[in-house]
């Protein structure tokens, strides 16, 4: 069946149908650019099976949720629910403009304690589907076929995902990579990490060091539910260790206490600004609808570079706008049976894991070959 030409490809305004054989040719070619990105929206870590979320609910299973437990949630006068675009961080940019509107003239004296009710209940939400075990695997396999043969630039992966199954499927995996934070006891968020070269040897006798292959750096644009804030810097523990007041999800508002949020904020979109306008730069879309402006008025930026190609895997309104840009560097990815969701993206469009890597990978720890031997000897 995997040679039914049931897939749309659409390269500017232009649509192919296409089978699977064909889109892991062109993942395959993808994957090889140097300059590789990827954006992970919120629908990479949402699964539902049977009618039931196993991760974490996308933005608009979240909104709803939301509305269930809070009905007639008001900002002001206005019932909130309708107003949004089922957009939870929609919302939150709204009631912070309210709040900063409030030293002026009171619109809604509650404002401050109402943006902490919705905060806290996105939190509780991603921790609750925070140890889902297939989606770790989505992850997990996306990571593994992302390795290639002699790749020594870094890939990046911006998220806007608050949840932690990017790190988890990582050091699942032994793959080095950086997240921004640097020190070991505790850790701080550092921008300029980004920057760094991670080298194989350090032998300084050599006069050329080489690149670690297959490093990652990991971008949280919005935060993450384990960093908080001390001492006006940011920190990376133990969610568990953090409480709901102090968590730092870092919403895209510039309306939002400076000295708090801007300095990570501007800082990781500065980063990503970067990345994308390196020449032959491509930027693969997953799980994200196009909904967050400020992301979008990023990307599109780095049209202006000639080189530049935007892949986006998913269906929407926006998506649609993208198509009708008629831009043949955005190639737009969709099909019926939903081979744009994360699951089947690394499924059935990845090209699959490379026979070196897959029997490197496979090869026993050394502790567990231990455990067997020891165990043998004690019989």
């Amino acid at each position: 069946m995997e040679n039914v030409k049931n897939i749309s490809y659409f390269k500017g305004n232009n649509e192919t149908k296409i089978d699977l054989e064909y889109l892991k040719n062109e993942m395959a070619q993808f994957l090889q650019l140097d300059n590789l990105n990827f954006m992970l929206g919120a629908g990479c870590s949402s699964h539902i099976v049977n009618g039931k979320e196993q991760g974490i609910p996308g933005m608009a299973n979240l909104y709803k949720g939301f509305f269930e437990e809070n009905p007639g949630f008001r900002i002001g006068e206005s019932e909130a629910e309708p107003l949004f675009d089922g957009n939870l961080e929609k919302m939150l940019e709204t009631m912070g403009a309210v709040s900063v509107a409030g030293k002026v003239k009171s619109i809604d004296p509650d404002i401050e304690d109402k943006i902490c009710t919705v905060q806290k209940y996105i939190r509780r939400r991603i921790i609750d589907g925070l140890h889902g075990a297939e989606v770790l695997g989505f992850y997990h396999n996306f990571y593994m076929k992302t390795v290639a043969r002699g790749r020594k630039n870094p890939i990046n992966i911006f998220t806007t995902n608050y949840d932690l199954y990017n790190e988890q499927a990582l050091d699942s995996l032994s793959f080095p990579y950086n997240n921004g934070f640097v020190g070991t006891y505790k850790r701080s968020f550092n921008p300029a990490s980004y920057k760094y070269a991670y080298v194989e040897d350090m032998n300084l006798s050599k006069n050329v060091w080489e690149r670690v292959p297959n490093f990652y750096n990991l971008y949280k644009i919005h935060g993450s539910i384990s960093w908080v804030k001390s001492d006006n810097k940011i920190y990376e523990i133990d969610y568990e260790h953090i409480n709901d007041d102090d968590t730092v999800m870092i919403y895209p508002t510039p309306l939002k206490d400076r000295t708090t949020l801007m300095t990570p904020y501007s800082d990781l979109f500065r980063s990503m600004e970067t990345a994308l306008l390196k020449k032959n730069s491509v930027l693969i879309t997953l799980g994200y609808s196009f909904a967050d402006d400020h992301i979008n008025r990023l990307i599109l930026n780095s049209l202006a570079i000639p080189t530049f190609k935007l892949v986006v895997f998913g269906q929407s309104d926006a998506i649609s706008k993208l198509i009708e840009m008629d831009d043949s560097r955005i190639i737009v990815i969709n099909s019926e049976d939903k081979v744009h969701y994360f699951k089947n993206f690394v499924e059935k469009a990845m090209p699959d894991v490379q026979a070196d890597i897959k029997e490197q990978m496979d090869l026993p720890m050394v502790s567990e070959l231990i455990k067997v031997f020891e165990g043998a000897k004690n019989e």
